[in-house]
């Protein structure tokens, strides 16, 4: 597209060659016009002026004249939209909010139940080991006692 748009007090999102409207981002306001430094260097784009706290809006050149095409509706209306559809994703995200904390909850008073049962098992075993102790040095003085009068009978014989 060659040229850059005119403004008109039209809130319209979308321009074309040959259009006057003002292409606008999602704050309403008219979109900053500029030629891209980084990717497609030279290519033209729109973007919200109010960037990097604007509405994040940001079109190609070349998808705007496509954008004609596609989008026949006046700029408001295409904001009221996308207003319904931010306020339903906020209300949907702070459904799936509420769901994870109520979850988170029930986690950590899992994790509390199976640490106090952790505690529970390790003293259990320490007391385990210490039985398994006391009855590995009986065995061994029972063998010691045991070879001990097998060497006296031996030696009485």
């Amino acid at each position: 597209m060659q040229g850059t748009p005119q403004s008109r007090s039209s809130s319209s999102n979308t321009v074309g060659v040959g259009r006057t409207d003002t292409v606008r981002c999602y704050c309403g306001i008219p979109a900053k016009y500029a030629a891209s430094k980084r990717t497609r260097i030279g290519d033209k784009y729109y973007g919200c002026p109010l960037w990097p706290r604007g509405c994040g809006f940001f079109m190609w050149e070349d998808n705007v004249v496509v954008a004609v095409n596609d989008n026949r509706g006046s700029g408001s209306t295409q904001m009221e939209e996308r207003v319904e559809k931010l306020i339903e994703e906020k209300t949907s995200m702070a459904e799936k909010l509420c769901k994870l904390k109520v979850k988170r909850e029930k986690d950590a008073e899992e994790i509390a139940a199976l640490r106090q049962e952790n505690r529970m098992l390790h003293s259990d075993c320490a007391k385990h080991a210490k039985g398994e102790n006391f009855f590995a040095v009986a065995l061994i003085v029972s063998w010691l006692f045991f070879i001990f009068v097998i060497t006296i009978i031996m030696n009485l014989a």
